[in-house]
């Protein structure tokens, strides 16, 4: 959830926030400001120099059949042409070819084993990625400060309560083996055959068990959470958070298999997620609530298992119930009502008198044992709460509850319940309800909004008091879920982990389970220049994250956490970006007090904080930093005490990408493809466009994510860019100083580079030829600057690489996962 720190203004113009006011915050655009974004800058159409420029239709067809503008966060006043129309089956194509080329590059180290068999994702005497964590991050963004994991679609908890399975976002499945103590991630194991597609992108968006056999587990890949966040998915784009379908494992989580769709079923691969229902009565019958429709898994007569469309549309959830030999699945259409059906194949609407206008998404509960009975927590289409309503019989009424407790307090008539909404019913008491939805509207730290509600007649209908609970948990609430039987064992995932609530009836709290739970969304770091354990992590929601040198991570500062620095000359001295403030420390960054800070404001989510690289021989040079906002280079001469100069840019898109070269050269890069160098004369800073350069320009437009210096030119002239965005292999070119060159390697061979966003760059200083690049899927190695291209994949998960970065006197390079935190890997 975004925040932003209140502060007051300072003479420049600009606020500066003072320490003591760290806590107090005002509420944004939520997960939008970060999700929207990210979607845009991974889709962003990569297209020739030479074609003409997109035009943006000024419509589009939105899912309802409305329209709607699709205004671009990335590049103001363009609209829906600025994106890639990507196919459906776009990632798992790029993942089974991803799978292609890491089983070639490991090939030597297997054979080197002799066909001994893998103990899990490193290979052992080989080089490896290693993991930094945070595992957790203590003193987390939440009242109470509990320690916070990553954000969390899905659990299934295992009668007795000890065996738990969580889906994470971008992180795969964890599991626990002792009620949420400790956690270990389930979907990083090495494949013995890595041309075998048996792993995923790590998006999840739904989990379930067969509660018999709890060794099954079914999985939809993709998260459904993020499906209506992104406006202009009519076109194709994916989200997110990009799913490859159903798996399955038969072995608690040790291997996976990726399951099909029937033909005649549109494929699942590319869509999303949001629930799935298991058969009690035959655990191989399995319904899944996706953005592509109502979908059932079958088994045809020669054994093989598909998965089979029953109904289109858009279906946000999907519960059973089964009791003295009935079977009842509900299932609930986005923006429609309620179907019910005894077998998963075939369904019919469930009761009669569902709201018909401006129904949203729709939340379902139900006792395990009570299939004639059912609730909806129903929003509205702009995210508000519209009601809650109660079905007694499958054929009777829906009554509407009166009097629901503020589940989704709304901002200019808008909620979230379109990416949090979660109701459970207690499994001994069918009139005790619990909703999930947002923020608790009352506190300070933004606390979950989690409600036990009690039901009870009210003339011809019911009427509800509920209470709030969920104080002491983490805000945006995805799923809530009983231990099987059990009351006293309310399980709750939101965007800070997994949280457990002992005494949901009485006066229990919910206390962090979230040890182990590594899925955290990490998005850029910073390193101490000589001891390479003290690091800084922006993370998705959960503020700024510190490592002192071991695994214990500690929240440090509030907001989305973003780009970090830590001054390589005096390294008490950091600057953190959050949600439009740059905060400096003088003390390290060691915890929320150290903090002050100057708003500088933000265009982009995540504006890049930057200053000239090491030079030991030069401590000054570590004074000057610079951050870049909309078309603007705000710079500091003593480490962002005070911000003196501004930048103007002549560009049309905005800021994405900032690299110094020195003290008196900076290199920039824009959300519309354009490259600028910016040098400091007697008379200030002078900017040059470079990106057209005749006669040999950049030969793609696009957003350009990340610049890196090519060391090898001792005239600090020459650059490397990556592109972010689709539709093209080259994602990274050279420029020389006059002329650009693709650098992707060659078109058509197992050495290139893949067509999916590329992050972030890196060259070693030390040995020149080496480049290295962190992409969507993978981090790649070329030794000949950019001719070829390998993947470095021991030990590291299918996660997006954000950020990467070679430590400045310890040969380490070092990674940013989107939903795996950071890792490491040994240059020498």
């Amino acid at each position: 959830m975004a925040t932003k720190p209140r502060g007051a203004t300072t003479k420049s113009g600009r606020r500066r926030t003072p320490a003591k006011e760290k806590l107090a915050v005002e509420r944004e655009s939520g997960p939008r400001g970060w999700i929207i974004p990210t979607l845009e800058s991974t889709y962003t159409k990569l297209v020739p120099r030479d074609e003409p420029e997109p035009v943006a239709p000024p419509t589009a067809r939105t899912r309802r059949g409305g329209a709607e503008r699709f205004r671009s966060r990335l590049q103001p006043g363009q609209g829906a042409a600025v994106l890639f129309r990507a196919p459906q089956d776009l990632w798992v194509d790029r993942l089974a070819e991803y799978q292609r080329r890491r089983a070639a590059a490991v090939a030597p180290a297997l054979a080197r084993r002799r066909g001994a068999p893998l103990p899990g994702a490193s290979i052992p005497g080989e080089r490896n990625w290693m993991p930094l964590g945070p595992t957790v991050v203590l003193d987390g963004q939440a009242q109470g400060l509990p320690p916070v994991g990553g954000r969390i679609a899905g659990i299934a908890v295992a009668p007795g309560g000890q065996t738990v399975y969580a889906a994470s976002a971008n992180g795969g499945v964890f599991r626990s083996d002792d009620g949420g103590v400790s956690w270990r991630a389930l979907m990083d194991a090495f494949d013995v055959d890595p041309t075998e597609f048996a792993s995923t992108s790590l998006a999840c968006g739904a989990i379930a068990i067969d509660a018999a056999d709890p060794e099954r587990i079914y999985v939809g890949t993709g998260e459904g959470d993020t499906h209506m966040l992104f406006p202009d998915r009519i076109i194709n784009a994916l989200p997110a958070y990009r799913g490859i379908g159903p798996i399955r494992s038969d072995d608690g989580g040790a291997t996976w298999l990726r399951e099909e769709t029937e033909a005649g079923s549109p494929t699942l691969a590319g869509k999303a997620f949001f629930a799935l229902a298991v058969d009690p009565a035959q655990r191989e019958n399995v319904v899944g609530a996706t953005s592509e429709g109502l979908y059932q898994r079958v088994t045809d007569v020669g054994g093989a298992v598909r998965w089979k469309r029953r109904r289109p549309g858009v279906f946000s959830s999907v519960v059973v119930a089964r009791s003295s030999g009935t079977t009842r699945f509900f299932a609930a259409e986005w923006g429609a009502g309620v179907v019910r059906s005894a077998d998963g194949a075939t369904w019919k609407k469930a009761g009669t008198g569902f709201p018909a206008a401006n129904v949203g998404r729709i939340a379902l509960g139900v006792q395990p044992d009570h299939p004639g009975r059912v609730y909806a927590l129903v929003t509205n289409q702009n995210g508000a709460l519209l009601g809650v309503y109660r079905l007694d019989s499958p054929g009777g009424a829906w009554k509407r509850i009166a009097n629901p407790p503020a589940v989704l307090p709304a901002e200019a008539g808008k909620g979230q319940g379109d990416y949090d909404l979660a109701i459970a019913v207690d499994p001994q008491d069918v009139d005790l309800l619990y909703l999930g939805g947002s923020y608790f509207a009352d506190g300070q730290f933004w606390p979950a909004s989690v409600w036990r509600c009690r039901v009870a007649a009210s003339g011809t209908g019911y009427r509800m008091t509920g209470e709030p609970i969920g104080q002491q948990a983490h805000a945006d609430v995805h799923v809530l879920v009983h231990a099987p039987g059990d009351p006293g064992a309310l399980w709750l995932g939101c965007d800070g982990g997994v949280f457990l609530n002992r005494d949901p009836r009485g006066t229990g709290v919910f206390r962090a389970r979230n040890d182990g739970m590594a899925c955290l969304c990490t998005n850029f770091f910073a390193q101490h220049p000589t001891d390479p354990g003290i690091l800084f992590t922006g993370l998705q929601d959960n503020g700024t994250a510190r490592a002192s040198g071991g695994p214990i991570w500690k929240h440090v500062n509030w907001g989305d956490g973003g780009y970090c620095l830590i001054n390589w000359a005096d390294p008490k001295q950091v600057l953190v970006f959050a949600n439009g403030t740059v905060y400096r420390a003088t003390d390290g960054g060691k915890d929320h007090d150290s903090w002050d800070g100057t708003d500088v404001g933000w265009e982009t989510m995540t504006e890049p904080i930057v200053g000239p690289p090491y030079n030991a021989a030069s401590p000054a040079d570590a004074k000057l930093v610079g951050v870049g906002v909309g078309k603007t280079v705000h710079l500091s001469p003593d480490f962002g005490a005070s911000w003196t100069t501004d930048v103007a840019i002549p560009m049309s898109g905005r800021i994405f990408a900032l690299a110094f070269a020195s003290r008196t050269r900076f290199f920039v890069g824009s959300t519309a493809g354009e490259v600028f160098r910016v040098d400091r004369s007697s008379t200030g800073w002078h900017s040059i466009r470079l990106d057209d350069v005749a006669p040999s320009p950049l030969g793609l437009r696009g957003l350009i994510s990340d610049i890196a210096i090519d060391w090898a030119d001792a005239s600090l002239a020459s650059i490397y860019v990556a592109f972010g965005g689709t539709g093209d292999y080259r994602h990274v070119w050279h420029f020389d100083g006059t002329r650009w060159e693709a650098r992707s390697g060659p078109a058509g061979a197992d050495d290139n580079l893949l067509d999916v966003e590329h992050n972030a760059l890196a060259v070693d200083r030390q040995a020149h030829d080496n480049l290295y690049v962190g992409a969507d899927i993978g981090v790649w190695h070329s030794p000949d600057r950019g001719a070829t291209w390998k993947p470095l994949p021991n030990g590291l998960p299918d996660a997006p690489v954000f950020d990467l970065q070679i430590h400045p006197t310890r040969r380490l390079l070092r990674a940013s996962t989107h939903g795996r935190g950071l890792y490491e890997w040994g240059l020498e």
